[in-house]
């Protein structure tokens, strides 16, 4: 049986004419040019769609491109119910312009974040009241703070590290320390949940040597909740300006019981180039300007303590690749010819994949470091600084293809570049999955990382490899599975049926040979072979085993959930 979805084998009584061949009938205009809702085009049988439009989901679809939104929409509404292209006909939940007003900050004073109900503590607390309750437990600031981007394509993400380390008293400790900020007194951010999804203490990217370990932060603050689709967000981050923070353990001393340590408290800048402690400022030194990222460039630490505070930021560019890579480094310090040690990092595991050097002697060094990811391929990679000379000012590393990329003639933008759609594909459609359908493909054909991943985290899609996110999954350039060519390929080339879930909100999925009703057609392994998602021996050893193993995606039929686009059985 498969994962998501076994066919029903019933008439479900949803279907019309009209809307059977509609999703084939807009894709095929979108390719030809036609207008969706011209005269001539789609709209001319959408008029029973029309009447039953589910505003929400047109909604959720106002973060895509104007192109994007008016052909999506089109698939809803048709033409005759979109602004023409010279006027601004604002959406529901829209703007007619695109100003946003910001309030200003304010936590939920007396606020406790659901992972920490066992405790006092709360937010908008005052900090003399944010003391240490485990008995023989300490912990302090080790070193300084650290900046940790996410650039990879889709939402650009940040959080914060800092080395700290304790001395163990009554029970263990096996959830990180967090990063408490406070300002005026107040306390104004809890730290991140690490009870849930961490697997203990790890060792921080900007290491203070000895048996530091990583204290986590978070660029949103945990002190004004909000919420999406039922689910806590927190989605407000605190404003640029001089904080105090302290770290902040959680040793658990019975089962179900935990105590808090609390350090002594260190100052913290925030500004838009991210968080930095204090340092003494150097009169022998002169700001550098750091390179511009380039396209092949996986991951970059820069790291500069002359200014009087420390701007300390490890970046993810890309994913690594089977490709050779390289490590290209500058370092200057006050004693010429201190090494730096260099660890590259996997971040699933912790694991260190390479270890290398450079030295402080004001000279750019490169050392070839082999490929990375043969054992977990298109995964980021972390740079980590294990432990900083003493003298040493001003430093960048960069880890990159030994092959120059970017040169000569310019390759596709994804791999649905130049992808001619087949609309070969038949099968239900409901108004609310067509338009997520319309969406999920204009955004495959327009290599839309932004709009792939909105509407990924929209609907809280399951994404293969399993639990793998939107960011990582569709970003460029695409490393492993061509995910933008399959989408396409099984939205456009394969047929659709209906697989379970709640009456009325069924999912449809694609390919239909993913379904229990079609798992021995010989019509729907055909299919998928046609479309190039599985060669004949491939679909001839998976129906032997009676299961189909290929990618396929799954949107509800009442409401456009996308509810997956994964693999396996």
């Amino acid at each position: 049986m498969n994962q998501h979805d076994d066919g029903r084998g019933q008439d479900h009584g949803w279907e019309d004419p009209a809307e059977a061949d509609l999703l084939k009938q807009t894709f095929g205009a979108m390719a030809g040019g036609v207008n969706p809702g011209s005269p001539t085009g789609p709209a001319a049988v959408m008029s029973v769609m029309t009447k039953r439009v589910r505003r929400r989901r047109t909604a959720k679809l106002g973060g895509l491109g104007g192109g994007a939104l008016a052909l999506a929409g089109a698939l809803v509404l048709g033409a005759g119910q979109l602004a023409p292209p010279n006027q601004a006909e604002v959406l529901p939940g829209g703007s007619s312009s695109a100003q946003v007003s910001t309030p200003d900050f304010e936590v939920k004073d007396g606020y406790q974040p659901p992972w920490l109900d066992w405790s006092d503590l709360s937010c908008g607390m005052p900090v003399a009241d944010l003391k240490s309750t485990a008995s023989g437990w300490s912990v302090e600031s080790a070193g300084d703070i650290y900046t940790h981007t996410a650039d990879l394509g889709g939402e650009r993400t940040r959080t914060w590290g800092m080395p700290a380390t304790y001395q163990e008293g009554e029970g263990t400790l096996d959830a990180p320390p967090v990063l408490v900020w406070s300002k005026d007194g107040v306390v104004l951010d809890l730290g991140p949940n690490v009870f849930e999804g961490w697997d203990g203490q790890s060792d921080p990217l900007l290491g203070a040597g000895g048996d530091a370990v990583l204290a986590r932060g978070t660029s949103m603050t945990t002190c004004i909740p909000g919420s999406y689709g039922g689910n806590l967000q927190h989605e407000t981050p605190l404003p640029e300006g001089d904080y105090e923070v302290r770290v902040v353990a959680f040793p658990q001393v019975a089962v179900g019981q935990w105590e808090t340590a609390v350090s002594e408290p260190v100052p913290v800048r925030l500004d838009a180039d991210g968080a930095h402690s204090p340092v003494e400022v150097r009169d022998d030194w002169v700001t550098m300007e750091y390179p511009e990222p380039h396209e092949g460039q996986v991951s970059r630490f820069e790291m500069e303590r002359a200014t009087g505070w420390v701007h300390a930021e490890m970046t993810q560019h890309n994913y690594s690749s089977d490709a050779e890579m390289k490590i290209i480094g500058y370092c200057v310090g006050s004693a010429m010819g201190t090494p730096l040690p260099i660890e590259l990092v996997q971040p699933s595991t912790g694991k260190v994949l390479k270890t290398t050097q450079i030295t402080c002697d004001g000279e750019e060094t490169e050392a070839a470091v082999g490929v990375l990811s043969s054992t977990r391929s298109g995964e980021a990679v972390d740079i980590r600084i294990p432990e900083v000379p003493d003298d040493a000012m001003h430093f960048w590393v960069s880890l990159e293809s030994q092959t120059p990329v970017g040169g000569g003639d310019a390759g596709p933008d994804c791999s649905a570049t130049g992808y001619e759609p087949l609309y070969a594909g038949e099968g239900p459609s409901r108004e609310a999955s067509t338009a997520t359908a319309g969406a999920i493909l204009v955004a495959a054909l327009g290599c839309d990382v932004d709009a792939l991943v909105e509407l990924a985290d929209a609907s809280g899609t399951e994404l293969m490899p399993d639990g793998d996110t939107p960011e990582r999954t569709f970003a460029l350039p695409e490393s492993g599975v061509q995910h933008y060519r399959v989408l396409a390929t099984l939205l456009t080339g394969t047929s659709r049926a209906y697989g379970t879930g709640p009456e009325g909100n069924e999912t449809i999925v694609w390919p239909r040979v993913a379904t229990d009703e079609f798992a021995d057609s010989d019509e729907a392994w055909e299919e998928v072979v046609v479309a190039g998602l599985l060669t004949a021996d491939q679909a001839a050893a998976q129906r032997a085993d009676g299961t189909y193993l290929g990618p396929r995606i799954g949107i509800a039929a009442g409401d456009g959930t996308w509810r997956y686009y994964s693999a396996g059985d």
